[in-house]
């Protein structure tokens, strides 16, 4: 049986150790209730985006078009507040990119440890916070993924992006969705005048956009193949969907996949307190 190919390794050096021995107290400290909450509060929005188009074609008969639609303007929503969060709050946002690394770092090596391994792979433990290549990256690559899966969804086809929209069923279903993502920004924007030297803002720059760039080609190579009928491409979007909503299913499980590292890491700051 062949070996898995793994990613380039990088040696975990003393001052890997110490970053870690800093901030390993501090993020365990995270993996608390406020986590979970957070970790939920994601998973609902997920499934919010990937779940409505699903309610809309089985039972309100949106045809795929009407989903993509939904899927685009979920998703540029949320890029338009990560940027405007980061704008508005560029320092909350750089506190938590500060410790969201800090914590990807702890638990890297602490993974690494647990295995008896004084290695890890490289893009793991270097990783850096990037805000502005995130930004161009859902922005310019977003940007051009959008444009393409719009031309590919109405050229030739019987109606235009307006119409697509004029079905009551959409509207309400964006209307929930863009609401429950204001009111998300709007209690962000609340946390963070109430603390601003301690509030850590969270956004997920470049993400998105790359998201819609990958789904560029399978819309165009879906509307090649779909024909007259489309429906590969209406089979390929519930498919998308349901991996969006497995997506969030996944985050909200893998909290149990958690416990382990974690109490590994509890059980070896107990120790080391100890020694």
């Amino acid at each position: 049986m062949a070996e898995r190919p793994q990613l380039p390794q990088s040696p975990i050096t003393a001052a890997d150790l110490e970053r870690f021995h800093r901030n390993a107290p501090a993020a365990m400290s995270r993996r608390g209730p406020a986590f979970v909450g957070q970790t939920f509060a994601d998973a609902f929005e997920t499934l919010l985006i990937g779940g409505m188009p699903i309610v809309g074609m089985l039972w309100l008969d949106w045809s795929s078009e009407q989903l993509l639609l939904f899927l685009l303007i979920g998703a540029w929503m949320a890029i338009l507040l990560d940027v405007a969060r980061y704008l508005l709050m560029s320092p909350a946002v750089e506190r938590f990119a500060q410790t969201k690394f800090d914590d990807w770092h702890v638990w890297v090596v602490a993974g690494a440890l647990r295995e008896g391994r004084m290695h890890a792979a490289t893009e793991h433990l270097r990783v850096k916070h990037q805000p502005g290549m995130g930004i161009f990256v859902d922005l310019a690559c977003g940007g051009v993924g959008t444009l393409f899966i719009i031309l590919a969804m109405t050229i030739d086809a019987d109606q235009n992006l307006f119409a697509l929209l004029a079905d009551r069923s959409v509207q309400w279903c964006l209307a929930g969705l863009i609401g429950y993502q204001l009111v998300a920004f709007a209690w962000e924007v609340v946390r963070w005048r109430r603390s601003p030297q301690t509030h850590e803002a969270k956004v997920l720059l470049g993400m998105r956009g790359l998201g819609l760039f990958l789904m560029m080609f399978l819309v165009v190579m879906l509307r090649e193949s779909a024909g007259e009928s489309g429906g590969v491409a209406r089979g390929a979007m519930l498919a998308i969907n349901g991996a969006i909503v497995a997506l969030g299913l996944f985050n909200v499980v893998g909290l149990l996949w958690l416990r382990g590292e974690t109490r590994w890491l509890r059980n070896y700051l107990d120790q080391r307190r100890r020694a």
